[in-house]
C-alpha cells in the first residue's frame, strides 16, 4: 500500500496532461516507484515540461511523448524508459561484452540497464554528430533516455513495418533504399558503428527520410562480432526491400557501406 500511495504522490508531482485520462493509468501500471522518482528529477530540472501519452509500451521499454525544454527552446521529446523487471539481460550482455567503452566486470542486474541506457545515448550521439538520420539524443538518467520526438501532433512517425505492403504508395521505395544504405555507410565510416539490429521494425519514415532508432545494441566497428552484425543488417535490408521490387547485390552493398569501393557504381 505504501508504494501505491507513493506512486500516486509522484504522479501528482509530474505534470501529466489530462490527468484523469487513460494516460495516468498507463503510467501507474508500467512504471515503478524508482522510475517515477527519476522522471520527477528530470522534470524538476526543466527538461520535461509536461508528460503526454504513451507512444509504445513493450516488454523491455516504454516510450512516452512529452513537451520538453532544451537549450532555451520548447521542443517535443520522446522519453524511452527501460523496465527493470522484464528487460532481457542476456541479450544486452551479447552486445555489451566486447565493447571497449564499457567495463563489464562484476556488474549487477540493475547496473546493466543503466549501462545499456548510457550505451544507447552514446551511440545515438555518435551517430547524430556524424550526420546519420537518428533522433537527436538530449540526455539520459538511470533507466531513462530522452531524445527529440519524430512525428507530428504527438503521433510518432511510422516505422516501415507500419506501412505493410503499401509502402510504395507513400514514398519512392528505390530512393528510400538508397537513403537507408547511405545512412548505413555514414554510420559505419564516420560514426564507426554498426546498428546490429536494423530491419523494417526500427527504421522510421519521417518527412520522407529514413531514421534509425533503437540503437542500444549498436556496436563499434572493431567489436568482435561487428562484421557478422553488419552482414545480418544488410541481409535484413535486402530481404525487406526485395518485396517491393528492389534487387541489389549483397557484396556490392556491403562493400559500399564499408567504403571498400573506390567509386559508387550503383545504378
Amino acid at each position: 500500500m505504501k508504494d501505491i500511495r507513493q506512486i500516486d504522490a509522484y504522479l501528482d508531482k509530474l505534470r501529466i496532461k489530462e490527468k484523469d485520462s487513460e494516460e495516468r493509468k498507463i503510467y501507474a501500471e508500467v512504471l515503478d516507484l524508482r522510475t517515477l522518482k527519476a522522471l520527477y528529477k528530470l522534470s524538476a530540472k526543466g527538461i520535461i515540461k509536461a508528460m503526454g501519452g504513451a507512444i509504445s509500451t513493450g516488454k523491455e521499454a516504454n516510450v512516452f511523448y512529452a513537451d520538453g525544454f532544451y537549450e532555451g527552446e520548447d521542443i517535443p521529446i520522446a522519453i524511452k524508459i527501460y523496465r527493470f523487471e522484464t528487460s532481457e539481460f542476456h541479450k544486452m550482455e551479447d552486445y555489451l561484452f566486447g565493447d571497449k567503452r564499457f567495463d563489464m566486470r562484476r556488474i549487477s542486474r540493475k547496473d546493466l540497464i543503466f549501462l545499456w541506457v548510457e550505451k544507447e545515448y552514446r551511440n545515438l550521439l555518435r551517430a547524430y554528430e556524424a550526420g546519420v538520420n537518428v533522433p537527436r539524443p538530449l540526455t539520459y538518467f538511470r533507466n531513462i533516455i530522452i531524445m527529440e520526438f519524430l512525428g507530428e501532433d504527438e503521433k510518432a512517425a511510422p516505422t516501415l513495418i507500419d506501412f505493410g505492403s503499401a509502402l510504395s504508395e507513400y514514398t519512392d521505395v528505390k530512393e528510400l533504399f538508397e537513403k537507408v544504405v547511405e545512412n548505413m555507410a555514414v554510420l559505419y565510416q564516420k560514426a564507426e558503428l554498426v546498428h546490429a539490429d536494423l530491419s523494417e521494425y526500427n527504421i522510421m519514415l519521417f518527412r520522407d527520410e529514413p531514421y534509425f532508432i533503437d540503437m542500444g545494441q549498436s556496436v563499434l566497428k572493431d567489436h568482435p562480432y561487428a562484421n557478422s552484425y553488419l552482414e545480418r543488417d544488410v541481409r535484413n535490408l535486402l530481404r525487406y526491400f526485395s518485396k517491393f521490387g528492389v534487387k541489389r547485390d549483397f557484396e556490392e552493398i556491403i562493400g559500399y557501406i564499408r567504403g571498400d569501393n573506390v567509386a559508387d557504381n550503383r545504378d
